[in-house]
């Protein structure tokens, strides 16, 4: 039975115009000034713009017809990445020295598809640019050849991941991320398609660039389980920890379909009630930040597009409707969507009492993608 999945949309849309527009003209005591009005992830967040966040914001907002939202999103972090030289993870002063998953330019492409505008590309594709060189130069270099987070002040390092809190990174500055590179790989490609659509040719180094990640990828897997783990250079190993992170060769297309029907296989590690959860279960005791059994939408967004991308549509569907519906439930009794979800006993809470909280946000943005991508009403 379809649980009308759409009915929400106009909720949503009307929520985040009457309760997450900001505006920053100037800088104030804790948030650097934005040129455009911009969209928070909340209600009850400090009114800052964050990075990552927009991305999975705009998805959303984009297939609602609030493209000028959109487009001044992502003109606010373009402005950002000229301003600092990097896109930082907020326009929180405190957030200013690191970054966030660099997805700016699939955002920029997101845009230039809704609005065929390319005077407005052409400008923006040097800052694209600008962006890669920044997470493939030094401190984000390896001995490996790949890519890594930096440490910055307190968990700065695993808040540039944006896995903050969690226990998949024990010396994030020794890790090569299975993610970060895979988003890296195909970044490189994405800004050459754009600067071949306003130039008519495209930086073939980028491609050279976009090639040898691929390449080095495999120090990330592991043939035994048919599985992409993070790789620790300093200990020449995997890391022990299996999380959805795994599945962004598959999002961005890197591995070939023996690869990828070989992955889908290990889908049984992650598969839940309410969808998937972010991370295997490990001995812990406690649901820390973005482990067992917790979901967060981002992954599943990740997980289950990749999955599609590959024609894999009955484990995308299964897993899709399943986290949408565990979504329209809670959304039905508690009125909020929410920054996670226990998708092993379906709810906003996890057994221990760890703190969540309502996220119009990224979870809204996928909620309204996956809906789209699934073709569901």
């Amino acid at each position: 039975m379809s649980l009308h999945y759409r009915s929400l949309f106009p909720e949503i849309k009307q929520r985040i115009k009457s309760e997450c527009v900001r505006e920053t003209p100037s800088d104030t005591e804790q948030l650097l000034s934005l040129p455009y009005p911009y969209i928070v992830p909340a209600a009850r967040e400090r009114d800052a713009l964050f990075y990552w966040d927009t991305y999975f914001i705009n998805m959303g907002i984009l297939r609602m017809g609030m493209i000028e939202h959109a487009r001044h999103n992502v003109e606010n972090l373009v402005y950002l990445q000229r301003r600092f030289g990097h896109v930082p993870a907020s326009n929180r002063k405190d957030a200013a020295g690191h970054s966030h998953p660099p997805m700016l330019p699939w955002m920029v492409r997101d845009i230039y598809r809704a609005t065929g505008d390319k005077e407005w590309l052409r400008r923006v594709v040097p800052d694209l640019l600008a962006e890669f060189k920044f997470w493939t130069k030094d401190p984000h270099t390896s001995v490996t050849g790949l890519y890594r987070y930096t440490r910055v002040e307190g968990d700065g390092a695993e808040c540039e991941s944006g896995w903050a809190g969690s226990p998949r990174f024990s010396n994030i500055t020794a890790i090569n991320p299975v993610d970060l590179n895979a988003l890296l790989y195909r970044n490189a490609q994405i800004i050459h398609d754009l600067q071949i659509e306003v130039d008519g040719q495209g930086d073939e180094s980028l491609i050279k660039r976009s090639k040898k990640i691929a390449d080095l990828m495999d120090l990330c897997w592991d043939s035994d389980q048919s599985f992409y783990f993070d790789n620790d250079f300093e200990e020449k190993s995997l890391t022990p920890v299996r999380s959805l992170a795994g599945y962004l060769p598959l999002f961005v297309e890197l591995v070939d379909q023996e690869r990828a029907e070989s992955m889908q296989k290990q889908l049984k590690n992650f598969v839940a009630s309410g969808g998937v959860v972010c991370m295997s279960p490990m001995d812990q005791k406690s649901a820390l930040p973005w482990s067992y059994p917790l979901s967060y939408a981002p992954y599943v967004y990740y997980l289950v597009k990749g999955l599609i991308d590959y024609e894999m549509m009955e484990d995308a569907a299964d897993i899709g409707t399943n986290w949408l519906n565990m979504v329209r439930e809670i959304h039905k009794t508690s009125g909020e969507f929410w920054e996670w979800y226990n998708a092993v006993d379906p709810s906003n809470k996890a057994a221990d009492g760890t703190p969540n909280r309502p996220l119009l946000g990224w979870t809204a943005g996928v909620f309204i993608a996956l809906t789209d991508a699934l073709g569901l009403d």
